[in-house]
């Protein structure tokens, strides 16, 4: 079927039926490196180098230095850093949630997914209580902010809080995107959604066929 064809011909037809959009394929490989990242993660050793270009930055003060400083001081710490996570952002654009998590690669992971593009670790601590006072103390100053995405109140639910919790150390972060980027910050697919996208990849890919066979002949007689 194809001996007529040039091997550039050939390449092209291929490349036109099997071919996959660039930003989908650069998504499915960070969320793939990133899982491979969380599976090993290790707080006392993890090189916080390696995630950066994901989107995940570490803002905790060194582990011997934050030891002495008073909790009045951690929490104003904190709440410099999710302001400043919001000015990177932007104010007026800035989607964000607070959080807490004993594993910020895979949870950024999850957000990855949700269209969340940064995350900020903020504090580290191998005290759970602290952890979920400073969660709960935070989303109670930001909770009216225009772009928080955390309700009034919240703070300590989660598995940190389950009968069984992973062992320290604990994290602190601010996770955020911009309401002005193609897809919005936090949206999940709903099962609706999902069958129409189902329904317009069959679509598209229908579509590539018959614009693969058009080439095809064209390139057959004109061959």
């Amino acid at each position: 079927m194809f001996q007529s064809l040039t091997s550039c011909q050939n390449y092209v037809f291929f490349k036109a039926l099997f071919w996959v959009p660039f930003h989908t394929q650069v998504m499915a490989s960070q969320c793939t490196d990133l899982h491979d990242l969380g599976a090993t993660f290790v707080a006392s050793s993890f090189d916080w180098g390696q995630v950066k270009a994901f989107g995940i930055s570490i803002h905790c003060l060194h582990m011997k230095a934050s030891k002495k400083i008073t909790c009045g001081k951690i929490l104003s710490f904190s709440k410099d850093q999710v302001t400043s996570f919001r000015e990177k952002i932007g104010i007026r654009l800035c989607c964000f949630k607070i959080g807490v998590t004993s594993n910020p690669i895979t949870r950024f992971e999850m957000y990855k997914r949700k269209a969340f593009t940064s995350m900020w670790v903020i504090w580290m601590s191998d005290s759970l209580d602290l952890i979920h006072m400073l969660e709960a103390s935070l989303i109670l100053e930001f909770h009216k902010h225009v772009g928080c995405q955390n309700k009034e109140g919240t703070g300590g639910e989660g598995f940190l809080n389950s009968q069984d919790p992973p062992p320290p150390p604990f994290f602190l972060y601010v996770t955020g995107g911009r309401a002005d980027q193609p897809r919005r910050v936090g949206w999940t697919l709903c099962r609706g959604a999902r069958k129409k996208g189902k329904q317009k990849d069959t679509l598209v890919l229908h579509v590539r066929v018959c614009m693969c066979l058009l080439f095809w002949i064209w390139a057959w007689l004109n061959s």
